[in-house]
């Protein structure tokens, strides 16, 4: 008997989704588990399977369409049935479920870029460099990183030139026969100094992926809703990196500063647990446990993985979770629970440079710690002109939740904690 497929919710926020892109047509015929079309989420896309087998009588949401939780998208059943009578008897008032996919189902937006090799087309000295990757379906780069293709140099056949699983496969299929120049031979160079080839700038309209319209609703909801003011302060890391070298001397791998600061951030929210706290509307909650994200840039948005309860773990037990979380970041399989519900957020833009910066508070914590980079600077100690390296931190506050006495009060501890690590670490 024929059967509507309808949207159903895979994150407990989900209210509807966007279907990124059909993998089968109409009439086809399917096995249960067949991946039918992609989904995007706030967070993430993930794969619709076939409940059952069957075939595709009629697909009612075109990619690019989004439907809300309950709603019929497609409809399956036996060549033949009338799906015009099962899409009359579903109620999309009904909403579905919400489903937590298995970890092997889940696929992240982040575009994955394979390893180097074999590209589409034969690459020459003539060649333009090839540009930013196209738009693809989130199963097209996974199967490109299997095959290890370049995902930049395939032709995509999908909705606006969308590169889906069909092209890699149908580019698997014929790669012997073209040329497995490397990429690197045709990537200029970012940071000799040489002249830019032109055309390098955009001038197209792409429109929002339901991740960056997600993000934008959030953050303008938090920007607006929430009174943000901001404290900041210089820190001297001298021996906060020490301490550091001193730990990791002889190991093949450094722990990451990030796992430092995550654990002395845990500790100075145990001291002032005003801070760990979030608005409910009618009462402030206060969290037992330091759950701290950390948030992590990506092409279509951001992604805020949580090391939970840090303040009863090590820095490398911290460090050890927050590598296993940025490796399924980049095979993108973050799940729900790996990214939501934090109670304090970092944000490093250190990497890059920035030498301090305010960041927007993540829902539904109340504060966020905006981490810039380190530089050697002139002080005064003591009298003394001395070279030390200095690290700039600014704490967003929601002025709700957490008064100015009590964010400066962490501050000053979270200082004092960073430039003596051995009060908490040792």
């Amino acid at each position: 008997m024929a059967e509507a497929l309808v949207m159903v919710a895979l994150s407990p926020t989900m209210r509807d989704g966007v279907i990124a892109g059909w993998n089968v047509q109409e009439g086809q015929s399917v096995r249960a588990g067949d991946s039918l079309c992609e989904v995007e989420t706030d967070k993430a896309s993930m794969p619709y399977e076939a409940p059952k087998a069957g075939t595709i009588l009629k697909i009612l949401v075109s990619a690019g369409g989004t439907a809300a939780v309950g709603q019929a998208i497609a409809v399956l059943g036996k060549s033949g049935e009338d799906w015009a009578a099962v899409v009359a008897d579903s109620s999309p008032s009904s909403p579905a479920p919400a489903i937590e996919p298995a970890e092997h189902e889940q696929t992240s937006t982040m575009p994955s870029f394979p390893a180097l090799g074999p590209v589409a087309a034969p690459l020459t000295a003539k060649s333009p460099p090839l540009s930013s990757p196209p738009r693809s379906s989130p199963l097209a780069r996974k199967l490109a990183r299997a095959h290890n293709l370049d995902i930049r140099g395939i032709r995509g056949t999908g909705t606006d030139g969308r590169v889906v699983a069909r092209d890699i496969e149908s580019y698997a299929e014929n790669q012997t026969q073209f040329s497995a120049a490397p990429v690197a031979a045709t990537m200029p160079s970012q940071h000799t100094g040489e002249s830019v080839a032109p055309g390098r700038l955009r001038s197209d309209r792409e429109p929002l992926s339901r991740m960056r319209s997600i993000i934008a609703e959030r953050l303008k909801a938090s920007y607006n809703d929430a009174p943000h003011y901001f404290v900041r302060s210089a820190v001297d890391v001298e021996r906060l990196l020490e301490l550091r070298e001193t730990v990791t001397a002889g190991q093949e791998k450094r722990l990451s500063l990030n796992a430092f600061i995550m654990r002395i951030v845990a500790a100075a929210l145990e001291r002032h647990p005003l801070v760990n706290a979030r608005w409910e509307g009618d009462a402030i909650r206060y969290m037992p446990n330091a759950d701290l994200a950390l948030a992590v840039a990506r092409e279509h948005g951001l992604v805020t993985p949580v090391v939970r309860a840090c303040e009863g773990k090590s820095v490398r037990q911290i460090d050890a979770e927050l590598g296993d979380l940025v490796k399924r970041a980049r095979d993108g399989t973050l799940s729900p629970e790996h990214y939501s519900n934090a109670t304090f957020t970092i944000s490093n833009l250190g990497s890059f440079g920035v030498e301090e910066f305010t960041a927007i508070i993540n829902p539904p914590a109340s504060a966020i710690l905006a981490v810039g980079a380190i530089g050697e600077e002139a002080r005064v100690i003591r009298g003394a002109i001395v070279v030390r390296r200095m690290m700039r931190i600014t704490l967003s506050s929601d002025h709700r939740v957490i008064d100015g006495a009590v964010a400066a009060a962490f501050m000053a501890e979270l200082k004092e904690m960073l430039e003596e690590p051995g009060r908490v670490l040792v």
